[in-house]
């Protein structure tokens, strides 16, 4: 390279303003933006989870009802589209949040793989318990009962917790939501806990995700 071509080459690192030349706020909104952008690259996206919970929940619970009272569902058919509505939530909460935090390192990402498996936990004891109550001879209407408004009290406290852990108002409130439908659930009795948790639980998590949608947000 001869002296011509060396002047003309320039070093990347002249492309920047100097210190003198730099604008404070203008370096201050570059810094904001680049960190909201890595913050929606990484946090969980409500409006998948939400959706996901609430058409799960809307559709699930709706099917259990139309197996009770002479309604045309076959109640094999119900309660197998219920369970497997269920475990798509339980998944696509777990590789979803698992994804979103493979790229950090440190406590964010054990705390995030953490409540990530929680939910498996979670429903894996809730259906060791029923199975025991079931063993031990439980009426079935009150088993009929106790899995939707036990489903509801586990799903309810993860979101407490995760609203907790990160400082998530509508998370929280969304968790709230859930105890209380799921409390007003097992008052109201079998066979119309299932409208209680398809309306009102179901119904919850996807206004939840449609507040999120209107806006273009996504949120822990």
């Amino acid at each position: 390279m001869d002296e011509r071509d060396r002047d003309d080459a320039q070093d990347p690192l002249e492309a920047w303003p100097r210190a003198e030349e730099q604008d404070p706020a203008a370096m201050l909104a570059m810094v904001e933006q680049e960190r909201h952008r890595t913050a929606q690259a990484l946090e969980p996206d409500a409006r998948i989870l939400y959706g996901v919970w609430g058409g799960a929940w809307l559709i699930g619970f709706l099917l259990l009802w139309g197996t009770v009272g002479g309604r045309p569902v076959p109640p094999l058919v119900g309660g197998l589209v219920f369970f497997l509505l269920l475990l798509t939530g339980v998944v696509v909460t777990i590789v979803h949040t698992t994804r979103r935090v493979s790229g950090v390192v440190g406590v964010s990402r054990r705390v995030g793989a953490m409540y990530g498996w929680s939910w498996t936990l979670g429903f894996a004891a809730l259906t060791a318990v029923m199975a025991g109550a079931a063993r031990a001879g439980a009426d079935p209407e009150l088993l009929a009962l106790l899995w939707p408004v036990l489903s509801g009290l586990v799903v309810g406290l993860l979101y407490l917790g995760a609203g907790a852990l990160w400082q998530d108002r509508i998370q929280y409130g969304l968790g709230l939501w859930v105890l209380v439908s799921s409390a007003a659930g097992a008052l109201a009795g079998f066979p119309a806990v299932y409208l209680v948790m398809a309306l009102a639980g179901g119904g919850g998590f996807l206004l939840a995700a449609a507040w999120f949608v209107a806006r273009g947000r996504r949120s822990r």
